[in-house]
């Protein structure tokens, strides 16, 4: 395995601190490595891959110290090179229990159970805007979705838009890690899209994983293996490219337990959520904004 570079960093307030973290040997490309089957709700299937999607390896481990002070944020933070970690306000996750989602079964379900509180819904979006404002950076910030994902997905990004209507989990084809940009924003542009505060709402703790390299940095490494102009490499296909040429850089693995959040700069960096390991519907309340502080 590579070392960490320096790159992508974390501000964790996390009362597990880096106990809540864990590194890996790199990434596989799938067909290499079977993915774990689901088992939900009369479910049974094995989720398979796109074609050039690449999965973590599963040497999981402890970080040492060095590698805990490679990922420290020591200094200035942003909303593109930094990660941050930590618990919602008690009241919040109060107003979340007691909308009683635990035991949804799927999208409808949670829906349903949203729609059945309005005046609790409305006092959540409220307490939900109090919690962000002051990580906003006094830029505005939009909700973005409630993230469903079934349980023990290794890798759970996926695009059903093109897949037709009444469409059946084992139809997905999930991304591997993967990049969020789109043809609206380049490699080098990438740094100016904003990032995500994703919590889990679920039952179950779920896991963040990702490079601690920007784009920015992964095309500055291809540079030393390929011409990535004769390559054609851009924002769509970088992390095809950086995964063939790097499969020994790193992965971070952040466990999230319900009521946690992340925030991250998921078009400027490598990363997907998992589910491995949990037997309930995951559940997320995902916005977009320049958050920081």
């Amino acid at each position: 395995m590579m070392q960490l570079k320096k790159g992508i960093t974390i501000h964790n307030k996390l009362p597990e601190r880096y106990d809540a973290l864990s590194i890996n040997s790199g990434t596989v490309y799938h067909t290499e490595q079977e993915a774990p089957p689901v088992n939900f709700q009369g479910l049974h299937y094995t989720p398979r891959y796109i074609d050039g999607a690449y999965v973590i390896k599963r040497d999981w481990r402890p970080l040492n110290g060095d590698e805990i002070r490679c990922l420290q944020a020591n200094g200035q933070r942003t909303d593109y090179s930094t990660i941050y970690l930590g618990d919602i306000p008690e009241q919040l996750k109060d107003l979340f229990q007691s909308l009683s989602l635990n035991g949804a079964g799927n999208r409808d379900e949670v829906m349903e159970k949203l729609a059945a509180s309005p005046e609790k819904t409305k006092a959540l979006s409220e307490q939900i805007n109090a919690f962000l404002q002051p990580l906003a950076n006094q830029q505005p910030f939009k909700f973005h979705c409630i993230g469903i994902n079934f349980p023990n997905i290794e890798l759970v990004a996926c695009n059903t838009t093109r897949l037709p209507a009444g469409y059946k989990p084992q139809d997905i084809r999930y991304m591997g890690m993967h990049n969020d940009g789109t043809r609206d924003m380049t490699i080098y542009t990438a740094n100016k899209a904003g990032n995500r505060i994703s919590i889990n709402i679920g039952e179950e703790s779920r896991s963040f994983l990702f490079v601690n390299l920007s784009m920015v940095q992964a095309i500055n490494m291809l540079k030393k293996k390929i011409d990535i102009a004769e390559h054609n490499v851009n924002i769509a296909n970088i992390g095809r490219f950086f995964f063939q040429y790097y499969p020994d850089y790193p992965v971070i693995k952040i466990r999230q337990k319900p009521y946690q959040y992340y925030i991250a700069p998921t078009d400027n960096c490598f990363h997907d959520g998992s589910t491995l390991g949990s037997s309930t519907l995951d559940v997320t309340m995902v916005y977009f904004g320049n958050f920081q502080y």
